[in-house]
């Protein structure tokens, strides 16, 4: 804190003061004290004590120069302006300072203070306000700053769903046209078992017609044995020529061998061979040989056939 006081002045050595300022007393002193903030205090001094006159007589011929320069400046700005001031007065200021009293300089020291606190105070309140708007431009970035980031990781986290499920998705599809390929080979193949069977009844129904007319002709096959007749010849859509007989053992006569096995005569012929259709092998005969005994057509399918 800087302030301006009579303590400031030089002191010579004491001297009677003259007549006429012991008769009229000077009036009280006022000063104002500036503080750091730009802020005054009006104080006052009163110099009616006798030290006090003694040295008001003794400063009479001071000039207001060596009274600023005796006296500490009480702001920057205020030296500077009293400094313009005595260079702008020049010789003028010169020519007046024996005559000039300290009392004549404080009226002005006053204003000078006083505009100088003004401008400190219109600084002050400025640098403030630049201050308030710096610090809330930071203060308005730093969250904005954190929002941006918050909404970027919220949209991060979106789009990784997003993208789960987009895969799952894709997966999901990847699955249902598998199964729909799956769907359209088993109705293919269920087509296909289905005219499979068709053809299976109409076999059997031919089979059955067949076995009936071979039933019919048996009194005139019992002499020749059964497959030698030409019945059993017709019975053949492949018509694959005369029956090998030197790869069937002998017949018997007997009513029970119609429906033997040509091969091994123990067992009873229940597969239908195909596509020569001839019913003359029993299932175990039927799984060793790969044609048929009776035409020497190629086997292509066997069919058990229950009677």
């Amino acid at each position: 804190m800087a302030f301006f006081s009579h303590h400031h002045l030089q002191q010579p050595h004491p001297a009677a003061p003259p007549p006429q300022q012991q008769q009229q007393p000077p009036a009280p002193l006022s000063f104002r004290v500036v503080d750091a903030a730009g802020l005054t205090a009006a104080a006052g001094m009163g110099w009616r004590q006798p030290r006090e006159q003694e040295l008001l007589g003794e400063n009479s011929q001071m000039s207001s120069i060596d009274f600023l320069q005796t006296g500490s400046a009480v702001s920057t700005g205020l030296a500077l302006s009293l400094e313009d001031r005595r260079h702008g007065g020049g010789g003028a200021g010169a020519g007046n300072s024996s005559g000039d009293s300290p009392l004549l300089l404080l009226p002005m020291l006053d204003d000078d203070i006083s505009r100088e606190v003004q401008r400190l105070d219109a600084d002050m309140d400025r640098f403030i306000r630049a201050q308030s708007e710096r610090m809330r431009q930071s203060i308005l970035e730093k969250v904005q700053a954190k929002q941006f980031e918050a909404l970027a990781s919220v949209e991060d986290k979106i789009l990784r769903k997003i993208r789960d499920k987009e895969s799952e998705v894709q997966n999901i599809n990847k699955r249902n046209l598998e199964l729909e390929d799956q769907i359209k080979q088993m109705a293919g193949e269920v087509g296909a078992w289905q005219q499979r069977a068709k053809y299976n009844e109409s076999m059997i129904s031919a089979l059955k017609y067949n076995l009936e007319q071979v039933c019919a002709h048996q009194s005139k096959d019992f002499k020749e044995g059964c497959g030698d007749s030409e019945v059993d010849d017709t019975a053949s859509c492949c018509n694959g020529g005369a029956v090998n007989l030197q790869l069937m053992p002998k017949e018997n006569n007997h009513p029970k061998d119609l429906t033997a096995c040509r091969v091994c005569k123990s067992s009873e012929a229940c597969m239908l061979l195909l596509p020569c259709r001839h019913l003359c092998l029993c299932k175990e005969c039927e799984s060793k040989l790969s044609f048929c005994p009776l035409c020497q057509s190629s086997k292509i399918l066997g069919m058990e056939i229950y009677m």
